[in-house]
């Protein structure tokens, strides 16, 4: 019955399953269904923290059909990826276990990784969106001392790279790999070299928990958003970037490590998230038509931006006094997200930009875990107020987001709030907070609570001295007689903030 199903069928229902599973069982159905999963579009596969464990155990399953069972359970491992996703490990690993390199009389091959990468790739003919990712269990574990010198694991060797890359590189426009945690940013790679030599129709590209080596690149043309997370670079990387990509609408830097200076010039940018780890000498940003920033690092010793066409900026920067930061052509923006105890940036910033409609403030002093649990406020940061007054200089503001740490400054700082004479007439207030004393918090909404306001947001840590359940009732009689049209919406928050109504 499915021998007979035209070409074009039979690749749409491969196309059309949902998991690896259904589509190694598919493989299985008919010799064409077989061909048809060499031709799918896109593909994810995942290494579990077992198959790390399992690669190192000292006797690996000696029973067949336990490692034929252990062979299918990897399959369902490698996931739906966008519209389109296939593998035929299950096929290859349970039913022709003698062509993955095991025989009855060999049963002590443990399952490599990376092997199952290479022999899962090799006659995808077709294939366009690649992710290969270690799961975040693995990645937060440590490599012991002794292994660090070997290259089974790290899926950025070199020696790995060239052993699929060959098999993908005519078709390969969409690229994500993901290494092993903050250990593998001791190995250097040249992954982006060997890309840029072979996969000459790579338009996206995500690199994460690596050492990349970016010198000796190849033009990538054709290149329109490259994102690196958790990776170490040498200095001169977005220099390097900058002259072999210039086509990049987006570039996304997430704790880089290394960088020491970079001139950006691409023509045609629209999004830019620089956040270097590490302090850099002289970065100069000019980008006739950036419209995103976010700046969220250590501040250069010398920062310029020239970007006329910039409407959204987050700003997670303290300029130290030594520091050399440049605003120049910034006039055109609606909407600041601003992250730091020193407010002077965001004086020159509203000066320049009277057409600022949604504002976050906020001061980077609240501590919080991984579980999001609140461990307190940081020392040494200090506990500043911005000028409140200076907003109504922006003449269409009508969201102002307050964040925790500000909020927490503006507890201890009481005696200077109340002297505010003139709060922005906003419509729209949001509030995130980690209240320490009720009758503090109270006294502040008071303020707060003018006549122009249609909406208030409370969003209350659950983890917070003052409960949810003790303040929000407060706040609720003191907005009681609003009218039926205003908005009370008080909720818990635990890890992330709210940041819904901005474009961000």
């Amino acid at each position: 019955m499915f021998e007979v199903l035209p070409e074009y069928l039979q690749e749409d229902i491969i196309n059309r399953l949902e998991n690896a599973k259904n589509i190694a069982l598919a493989s299985c159905v008919c010799t064409s269904f077989r061909e048809a999963v060499k031709k799918i579009k896109s593909l994810r596969i995942v290494c579990l923290n077992e198959y790390h464990v399992g690669a190192r155990a000292e006797r690996p399953p000696s029973n067949l059909k336990q490692r034929c069972d252990s062979s299918a359970s990897t399959s369902s491992q490698i996931v739906n990826d966008g519209a389109s996703t296939s593998s035929h490990i299950l096929h290859n690993s349970a039913t022709n276990v003698d062509d993955d390199g095991y025989s009855s009389a060999d049963e002590r091959r443990p399952l490599i990784f990376r092997d199952l990468v290479v022999k899962v790739l090799k006659d995808k003919c077709s294939l366009v969106q690649l992710r290969i990712e270690i799961e975040p269990r693995l990645q937060s574990k440590s490599v012991p001392e002794g292994e660090r010198r070997k290259t089974d694991h790290w899926l950025s060797d070199p020696l790995h790279l060239n052993q699929w890359i060959p098999s993908v590189k005519n078709t390969i426009q969409h690229l994500c790999i993901v290494d092993y945690g903050q250990q593998a940013i001791m190995r250097r790679t040249q992954i982006l070299k060997l890309l840029s030599q072979n996969c000459k129709l790579l338009k996206t590209l995500d690199l994460r928990n690596m050492f990349i080596d970016t010198q000796d690149l190849e033009e990538m043309p054709l290149m329109t958003s490259f994102t690196m997370r958790c990776v170490k670079v040498n200095g001169g990387a977005l220099q390097d970037i900058n002259d072999r990509m210039q086509n990049l609408l987006t570039l996304a830097l997430l704790g880089v490590f290394g960088v020491t200076n970079g001139n950006l010039t691409f023509p045609n940018m629209k999004v830019l998230c620089l956040g270097l780890s590490t302090m850099a000498k002289d970065v100069t940003i000019c980008l006739p038509n950036l419209v995103k920033l976010q700046l969220k690092m250590q501040c250069p010793e010398k920062l310029s931006l020239n970007a006329p066409s910039l409407q959204f900026i987050a700003f997670n920067l303290e300029v130290p006094e030594m520091m050399r930061l440049e605003l120049r052509n910034i006039c055109s923006l609606q909407e600041v997200l601003y992250g730091a105890s020193n407010f002077d940036t965001l004086v020159k910033i509203i000066r320049t930009n009277r057409n600022i409609d949604k504002v976050f403030l906020d001061i980077p002093c609240m501590a919080l875990g991984e579980d999001g649990k609140w461990l307190g406020v940081l020392k040494g940061i200090p506990l500043n107020l911005p000028s409140f007054a200076q907003l109504h200089e922006c003449e269409k503001l009508g969201v102002l987001n307050i964040g925790p740490g500000l909020w927490h400054s503006m507890e201890e700082n009481l005696d200077l709030v109340v002297t505010v004479d003139k709060w922005p007439p906003v419509k729209r207030l949001i509030v995130h907070m980690i209240p320490q004393n009720l009758d503090t918090c109270l006294a502040i909404f008071h303020i707060l609570l003018k006549s122009t306001l249609t909406s208030l947001e409370i969003n209350v840590h659950t983890n917070s001295p003052v409960e949810y359940d003790v303040i929000i009732p407060r706040v609720k009689d003191m907005v009681t007689g609003y009218g039926p049209c205003f908005i009370f919406n008080p909720k818990p928050w635990t890890k992330s903030l709210d940041f819904s109504c901005f474009t961000f």
